[in-house]
């Protein structure tokens, strides 16, 4: 049987992926401050995954750190669980990437820390493809060239908070004038 090739240029689509995305909160957020002077554009981020199946969405973010209700409405609307330790995260991410490995094709990690490598390494040897997706200023070279996908975020990931106000200050319901 021969193959009908019409366009031989075009590129072949992926097979079907299950996805597990853990964010280190407090990386991802306090190096887009600092390196970028915004906040972070999660939903952004999402988008950029594309068609694969997303099967959990794991946010961690220590208790003593606050979290206004307006993003934990964002985050759930999204289908998203956060995770509220003590102290830090980075503990909670690995158990909960570990135990969910033999479940998913792909781990996404927002976060950059040389402290995830170990984990890198594991969930590669359990046959999960591991994929990274930081901001460049704050991600270690060792865990860059440790997974099998780096995704760098820029500007177009941080929200314009000029923007956010004006569009927040529009969608308020004006007083009806005497």
């Amino acid at each position: 049987m021969t193959q009908n090739i019409t366009n031989p240029g075009a590129s072949k689509h992926l097979v079907f992926q299950k996805v597990g995305i853990f964010v280190d909160a407090e990386n991802i957020e306090m190096s887009g401050l600092k390196h970028h002077e915004g906040r972070t554009d999660y939903k952004k981020i999402l988008e950029q995954v594309g068609d694969r199946e997303i099967l959990r969405i794991l946010y961690y973010k220590p208790e003593y750190k606050e979290i206004s209700p307006d993003f934990e409405t964002f985050w759930f609307s999204l289908g998203g669980e956060i995770k509220r330790p003590q102290k830090n995260a980075d503990t909670f991410l690995v158990i909960d990437a570990v135990t969910l490995a033999d479940k998913l094709d792909v781990v996404i990690i927002l976060g950059g820390d040389k402290d995830f490598l170990p984990l890198v390494w594991y969930l590669r040897s359990r046959g999960c493809r591991v994929e990274i997706w930081s901001w460049p200023e704050a991600t270690s070279p060792e865990v860059k060239n440790a997974c099998d996908f780096y995704f760098p975020l820029n500007s177009k990931f941080v929200m314009n908070e000029k923007n956010t106000r004006s569009r927040n200050r529009s969608t308020q319901k004006k007083a009806p004038t005497k």
